[in-house]
C-alpha cells in the first residue's frame, strides 16, 4: 500500500515563525492585565495582596470589559489570537476585580482609555 504525504501535512506554515513575536507581545499584554488585576508575582511573593495602583486596576477593568474589536490589541482580538477563551478569562478577571480590596475605594475616578499602539 502506498501512502501519499503532502507538504502541508508535515511542514509548518511559512508565516508561523513570523507570527511568533506578535503572539508573544499579545501574551505579554494579557499578562500585564492579569498582573494589574491581581498584583504582580513579585508583589504576591513579598506578601502584598491585590493590585498596587487603583488607576491601573481601573484601566485593566475598562480593557477587560470592552467589546471593541476595531483595535488589533483589544481584549477580544488578543484572546482570539493567542487561543484563549475571552469569555472565560473575562469572567475570571471580573471575579478577581470583585474580590480586590482596592476596587472598593469610593469616589474613584473613571480610568482614561488605554493608549492604542
Amino acid at each position: 500500500m502506498i501512502h501519499t504525504l503532502l507538504p502541508d501535512q508535515y511542514l509548518a506554515e511559512p508565516t508561523a515563525r513570523l507570527a511568533l513575536p506578535q503572539r508573544r507581545l499579545m501574551m505579554a499584554v494579557l499578562q500585564t492585565v492579569i498582573d494589574d488585576v491581581q498584583g504582580s508575582a513579585h508583589r504576591r511573593a513579598a506578601g502584598c495582596q491585590g493590585p498596587a495602583d487603583q488607576r491601573e486596576l481601573e484601566r485593566a477593568r475598562a480593557y477587560v470589559e470592552s467589546a471593541d474589536r476595531s483595535w488589533p490589541f483589544s481584549f477580544e482580538n488578543v484572546c482570539e489570537a493567542v487561543g484563549v477563551d475571552a469569555g472565560r478569562l473575562r469572567s475570571a478577571l471580573q471575579r478577581l476585580l470583585e474580590q480586590s480590596p482596592v476596587s472598593d475605594v469610593a469616589g474613584a475616578e473613571a480610568a482614561e482609555p488605554l493608549t492604542r499602539l
